[in-house]
């Protein structure tokens, strides 16, 4: 039997992706045994460039997809808290940390409008990927590197990077092309986005360098106009659950990215205890401008900073 309702998924990543190969998959075969088959979607690729995705699915274009929060500067001030340097744990242990935090703390805020935020997670710990080999914080001082967005723009700026801003897709021509040398972004991207084929040194912080907050959000109208059951299969799905599912799938595609990188003959060095004291001081204004901004929401940023890190292994 055909559904009676399939809804529109904006993404963007490639096919190998993990939001496109396991998450979005796993989404849809959800809403499908939930409606007897009456609820499916379908991923649309190339709706909107990864910084329009909100406003795609906020206008109804699509009905659902995902958004890095760091992509609209000024919109979302309250979802940084996870994205910020002393943060540890693993894609999975900090995106049911970041969900819980959010229905605590942060969706008191409102900062997404004319949308349903069905899950927040974030990818694993991100890390310094390099053409060439550094050493220590000190060597990037004066690199190109591509930052991302959200936090890990402060983190670059703190460390005196020469940061260049482009959504994650835009990565592997700017590397291949010489004009970025290097890339903030964590291990499943070297499989993902074939980072692996370029920049065969990562330099990674075992205290937390920084992570990125995304959320997987649906029309407002799109779930108001849904019949009772088949909103009743989307409320099953989200949340904290939905949260530790899609963060579990970010954590394997971690482990499959260092498995590609390490096959490629890339190398992981850990900053060490003198370097990882460097990057703290260096950064240690980041946290009271971020605990600024979610005070500036009317959300307490001490209390909902210590519940998150209560979380965190």
């Amino acid at each position: 039997m055909a559904a009676d309702t399939v809804l529109t998924i904006s993404s963007w990543a490639a096919p190998v992706h993990t939001m496109n190969k396991h998450v979005f998959p796993w989404m849809i075969s959800e809403m499908e045994k939930c409606s007897g088959g009456s609820l499916s979607a379908k991923i649309e690729y190339g709706l909107a460039s990864p910084p329009a995705q909100y406003d795609t699915v906020r206008d109804g274009v699509a009905d659902f997809g995902w958004i890095v929060y760091g992509y609209t500067p000024g919109k979302f001030e309250a979802t940084k808290i996870v994205e910020m340097p002393g943060n540890t744990g693993d894609a999975q242990q900090m995106s049911v940390a970041f969900q819980k935090t959010h229905e605590k703390f942060l969706a008191a805020a409102k900062e997404a409008k004319g949308v349903q935020v069905l899950a927040n997670y974030v990818h694993g710990p991100g890390h310094i990927n390099t053409v060439k080999e550094i050493s220590s914080y000190k060597d990037v001082v004066g690199m190109k590197l591509r930052v991302g967005g959200g936090v890990a723009n402060d983190v670059g700026t703190a460390l005196g990077v020469a940061g260049v801003n482009m959504p994650a897709p835009a990565v592997y021509e700017s590397i291949s092309s010489g004009v970025t040398e290097g890339v903030f972004f964590p291990l499943e991207t070297m499989y993902a986005f074939k980072i692996a084929e370029m920049a065969k040194f990562t330099y990674r912080n075992p205290q937390g360098m920084y992570t990125t907050a995304f959320g997987l959000i649906m029309n407002d109208d799109t779930y108001n106009d849904l019949s009772a059951a088949h909103r009743k299969c989307i409320d099953d799905m989200r949340g904290v659950s939905m949260a530790s599912q899609i963060g579990k799938y970010w954590l394997e595609a971690d482990v499959l990215g260092k498995q590609k990188f390490e096959e490629m003959g890339g190398k992981i060095t850990d900053a060490n205890a003198a370097e990882q004291a460097y990057f703290a001081e260096k950064t240690a204004g980041i946290e009271a401008q971020i605990i600024d901004g979610l005070n500036g929401r009317g959300i307490d940023g001490d209390a909902a900073l210590a519940y998150y890190r209560s979380l965190l292994p």
